[in-house]
């Protein structure tokens, strides 16, 4: 393009073009970087997953989650090539990968047509013509044969990307032989790996004990369950049980008395039924322990916030509420009209002011009042616990 440039009589506008093209290059080429290293960084990626490669070569960034490590040695690679200033070289190896690629892809098409002519495909390429026991299909058979002629080519004219690529992919053969040979793996087996395998070192959630506040409503079953899944998984990694799941109950008492004031024989009830309810519905789960506590304070987000450091519980789970005219629904304490109470007061200040993890479930979205008060706590059959909306 600078060449054409270049051939302009007119200075006022050759001038100008020149660097209106520098400028345009520069934004293609960063754009086509950026697409190159994506296609690089989710190959390797791929490939340490299908344990092609060690799974250390596709360890994912903790925080970005991105394959820094191949992205690392993509970044070094590319560099050591163009500290090389050759461009016909550049230009052979970069034709090599490509006429090599779609040589590969083109062929997988016509394969998998054979392999699994019966697989549900949303998309089917036209021009299909049926040889054997399943449709060939004509444009990916043309581009196997036209990349092939293209790849083979390369191979012959130029000599720099022929010795430069064999040796890559020889490179490459090498690596996979010598990682699946000191693994004890086949060769010629798929094997794949857990993508947590890539975040080894992502601090994992602990949640040996959780903190589950209890307010006697059709919430609770949701809350406990969610806790006692999260338990459970917890015991299953660990191997080993001892879980325990602190079921919390609140007795919010007004300034106005004092803080040891007795509690309605009513109230004290309706804390032990849904206390009780919590337990059968936690221990459902194996290995999780629940143990049923009641406190006095003034307020119930204080009380939440001090009993989870108190007792050293690695999170705290609260049941959301469906949304409602009041904002925050009315039983965390959710007020009308202010913006920043879509959920209660309760809620924010734990949020806010926990020392550990703070999840908060769901809310049930089937229409129910979710502030209704739950049933008196009947007997849970084993095994037959609803199952709480995802």
């Amino acid at each position: 393009m600078l060449g054409v440039v270049d051939d302009f009589t007119q200075s006022w506008l050759r001038e100008p073009l020149r660097y209106l093209v520098a400028l345009s290059a520069c934004l293609i080429l960063s754009a086509a970087c950026s697409a190159a290293m994506l296609g690089v960084s989710r190959l390797g990626y791929s490939l340490a997953i299908n344990r092609q490669l060690p799974s250390r070569v596709g360890y994912l960034h903790p925080e970005w989650a991105t394959p820094v490590v191949i992205i690392g040695i993509g970044a070094v690679a590319a560099i050591l090539l163009v500290l090389t200033a050759d461009l016909e070289f550049l230009l052979g190896i970069s034709a090599f990968g490509a006429t090599l690629a779609f040589t590969i892809v083109c062929a997988s098409v016509c394969r998998l047509r054979y392999r699994e002519p019966e697989r549900d495909r949303p998309y089917r390429m036209p021009f299909n013509v049926r040889i054997g026991s399943a449709e060939l299909p004509i444009p990916a058979a043309l581009g196997t044969v036209l990349s092939g002629a293209a790849f083979i080519a390369v191979l012959a004219f130029h000599g720099g990307a022929r010795w430069m690529g064999l040796g890559w992919m020889a490179f490459g053969i090498l690596v996979y032989v010598y990682y699946r040979v000191s693994e004890d793996k086949p060769l010629l087996k798929r094997i794949s790996v857990p993508e947590n395998v890539l975040t080894r070192k992502r601090t994992e959630a602990e949640y040996g004990s959780i903190l589950v506040p209890i307010s006697g409503t059709t919430l609770d079953d949701d809350i406990v369950q969610t806790a006692g899944r999260l338990a459970a998984e917890e015991n299953d990694d660990a191997g080993e049980g001892g879980a325990v799941i602190e079921a919390l109950w609140v007795f919010e008492v007004p300034m106005s008395q004092p803080l040891d004031t007795p509690v309605p024989e009513g109230e004290l009830k309706r804390a032990r039924q849904a206390l009780m309810r919590a337990k059968a519905v936690g221990e459902e789960y194996e290995g999780v322990e629940v143990a049923t506590a009641v406190v006095r304070a003034r307020r119930a987000g204080e009380a939440i916030v001090r009993e989870a450091k108190r007792r050293g519980v690695e999170a705290i789970i609260l049941a959301a509420e469906e949304p409602v005219r009041t904002r925050g629904g009315a039983l965390y304490g959710g007020k009308e009209g202010l913006r920043d109470t879509y959920v209660g007061e309760t809620t924010r200040y734990v949020v806010n002011k926990a020392q550990c993890r703070v999840l908060l479930t769901a809310p049930p979205g089937d229409g129910h009042d979710p502030t209704r008060v739950a049933d008196e706590a009947p007997e849970v059959p084993q095994g037959h616990l609803p199952v709480p909306p995802s």
